[in-house]
């Protein structure tokens, strides 16, 4: 048996060199990282000029409306399909599924809760041109997501704290969908509503942030005068 398995070469330490190869492999923080930040990327992708408006209150309840229904066909979307190749057929095959649609929803959301507190910030005045306001931009995300950003985070953590919280607020979720009973229509619908509140509740948050900053920055003399 020694003869066929062989013996290692004297001076190799196999385990240390098994440790070296899992210590190489993408740490989960990392992957949420590039998650986080491939998603905070195309959330700013060909956003439209800022539309300022110079009255002291913007109405924001149409965007919170249209943007959840833009996270209930996202989140329904991803329920659907991975319904479909649900673990209930072939588990390996199933588990991978889940993996991937997690992973590329988890892209596809930070993205739009992205683009959505930038289009909120750029009715009050602050587009997000800059790095310092597109670092605003994730903190808004990840705060209204649950998350207590820290002064000093910069956006790779941000980015990264917003994926983890994204997959802890959708944990229940995703977790139903490895159920037998469950079906894709099912988990659609699930989706649906959970990406809807979402994204609703995202925009409000980013909303009431901008609101107070406009209130706070803009020029006194620019107040109408009382009557």
């Amino acid at each position: 048996m020694t003869m066929l398995l062989g013996t290692p070469p004297s001076g190799v330490d196999v385990l240390g060199t098994l440790r070296g190869w899992v210590r190489a492999l993408p740490q989960p923080a990392d992957l949420a990282a590039a998650t986080g930040a491939l998603g905070e990327w195309l959330g700013h992708v060909g956003l439209p000029a800022p539309e300022v408006s110079a009255a002291p209150v913007h109405d924001t309840a149409a965007l919170a409306r249209a943007y959840a229904v833009v996270g209930a066909v996202q989140a329904g979307a991803s329920g659907l399909v991975s319904g479909v190749v649900g673990a209930r057929w072939a588990p390996v095959a199933g588990a991978v599924a889940l993996a991937g649609a997690v992973g590329l929803d988890g892209v596809l959301t930070t993205a739009t809760c992205v683009r959505a507190v930038s289009h909120v910030g750029a009715r009050y005045g602050f587009a997000a041109r800059s790095d310092e306001e597109r670092t605003v931009v994730l903190a808004v995300v990840a705060t209204s997501l649950g998350a207590a950003p820290g002064v000093d985070d910069d956006r790779r953590r941000l980015a990264a704290l917003v994926v983890v919280r994204l997959s802890v607020s959708r944990g229940p979720s995703e977790l139903m969908r490895l159920l037998p009973a469950v079906g894709p229509v099912l988990d659609a619908a699930l989706g649906a509503v959970v990406g809807a509140r979402l994204l609703y509740r995202v925009v409000g948050d980013a909303d009431r942030h901008y609101r107070a900053r406009y209130l706070a920055e803009r020029d006194p003399e620019q107040e109408p005068a009382a009557a």
